[in-house]
């Protein structure tokens, strides 16, 4: 290891952006991937359910099952990365999924079409974690904030990209023998399928390993990413489970659950809500998400550069949360139109900027060892609190005729995540949790 006063002037920077160029636009580009196979069956619906016949029952019931294995096998499948390692793990997920997602256009029946989504999220299960898991294996936690967030902006670009690619892949319906919704399924499924072969030959297991980085840069990251495990006092573990049952993960789990299953449930309907409660057409909510979209990724950049700088954690996650509760309160006590495009935008730039630093605050609590699979457990608790939500959500609107008593049970339920959250911050600073990942504010 590297001695403080042997560091040259400029070492670590040098190092990190070598390492941002290297790396993220590979991991943007593949978690960019898996966010349109993921949501292409949206934009595929209303033509695959007249041609095939499907009931809107038959519709959400495969698009729930995606959920349910994607749920069960997010731990397991990141035990397996754990043993085949990252590289070969991602190849295998992102050829894996692409397959499946292809294979979606020769669906015919019902049977046919929950069986496909139930194995897509098979194939999908542990992705997130493990990219998670890899950029914490190249990024020690003084810049894991901001290199989480530049791959993170994947999410809004891909919105942006959806409908401006979906329309046209639409209309080739009837070439060479194949309806529109068939095309997209297998032109949006090749990417996947040529990014797994790319990360197998271009994305590197470790520091250790690359050619692209000088003996003594090599020597600092290792060295600055085996400080930050020294410094994590949580408890070191002998089996798998016993990890997953930690504290602090059941408590970032139970944040995930009410946070995240919240505002999953607000996006499923998002289109209707806003259509309603500000009076635009279906192309002004279309440019209102929009707007949404571009204005989260700056912020999204922008928060995760300034968690790194001010190496704080907490209250960048507390704070957007809070601001998310106002929106989706404001939205349900029937605001002006004005006003209830003003919270769906203050919604977009609060919501998705939050996310990183969440994922880097529980990736500082966590030893290496147990890191990956730590992770897919808070995941796991999402999974299913978005199934539960989302249910109860249509429940709401179903008994009430409105939205507004969702909109008000997500309110809450984002509140008691945020809760949750501000008791873990202050259990953080009674040295309970890592010191890196303590308030330093």
């Amino acid at each position: 290891m590297i001695a403080a006063d042997d560091i040259s002037a400029g070492l670590p920077d040098r190092v990190m952006r070598k390492a941002q160029w290297r790396l993220l636009p590979l991991i943007f580009l593949a978690y960019l991937i898996a966010i349109v196979d993921r949501l292409n069956i949206s934009f595929a619906a209303a033509t695959m359910n007249a041609d095939l016949g499907f009931t809107a029952t038959v519709y959400g019931l495969a698009g729930g099952i995606f959920f349910v294995s994607y749920a069960l096998l997010e731990v397991p499948s990141n035990m397996a990365m754990m043993r085949f390692g990252s590289r070969i793990w991602l190849t295998r997920i992102m050829i894996t999924w692409g397959l499946i997602s292809a294979a979606q256009m020769f669906v015919q029946t019902p049977m046919q079409f929950y069986v496909l989504r139930f194995l897509l999220g098979a194939a999908e299960a542990g992705f997130f974690p493990a990219i998670l898991f890899y950029a914490s294996l190249w990024f020690p936690a003084k810049w894991r904030g901001r290199a989480i967030s530049r791959f993170y902006v994947a999410q809004p670009v891909s919105q942006i990209l959806m409908g401006l690619v979906s329309g046209p892949i639409l209309g080739l319906d009837g070439m060479s023998g194949l309806q529109g919704w068939q095309w997209l399924f297998l032109l949006e499924a090749i990417p996947a399928i040529l990014m797994g072969i790319i990360i197998f030959k271009f994305l590197p297991d470790g520091p250790a390993v690359v050619s692209w980085l000088e003996p003594d840069e090599r020597q600092w990251l290792t060295g600055a990413l085996a400080t930050d495990e020294g410094a994590i006092t949580s408890t070191k573990h002998d089996s798998v489970m016993r990890a997953i049952a930690d504290k602090p993960v059941l408590l970032f789990g139970l944040v995930w659950f009410f946070y995240v299953g919240a505002v999953n449930a607000f996006y499923v309907s998002a289109p209707q809500i806003l259509g309603l409660k500000t009076g635009l057409g279906t192309q002004g909510v279309g440019l209102l998400v929009a707007a949404g979209g571009v204005l989260g990724a700056f912020a999204l950049i922008g928060l995760g550069w300034h968690s790194d700088r001010r190496q704080e954690r907490f209250w960048h996650i507390l704070a957007p949360a809070i601001m998310v509760a106002a929106s989706i309160a404001t939205l349900a006590t029937g605001p002006s139109p004005a006003l209830a495009a003003l919270a769906a935008l203050t919604l977009a730039v609060t919501w998705l900027p939050s996310q990183p630093v969440f994922f880097s605050a529980l990736s500082e609590t966590l030893h290496e060892r147990h890191r990956a699979v730590g992770v897919a457990a808070v995941n796991t608790f999402g999974q299913f609190g978005s199934f539960l939500s989302i249910s109860a959500f249509g429940v709401a609107k179903d008994a009430t005729g409105t939205y507004d008593l969702g909109l008000a049970a997500m309110a809450v339920s984002v509140v008691i995540g945020a809760g949750i959250l501000n008791h873990i911050r202050r259990a953080a600073q009674r040295k309970t949790l890592p010191q890196a990942v303590t308030s330093s504010a």
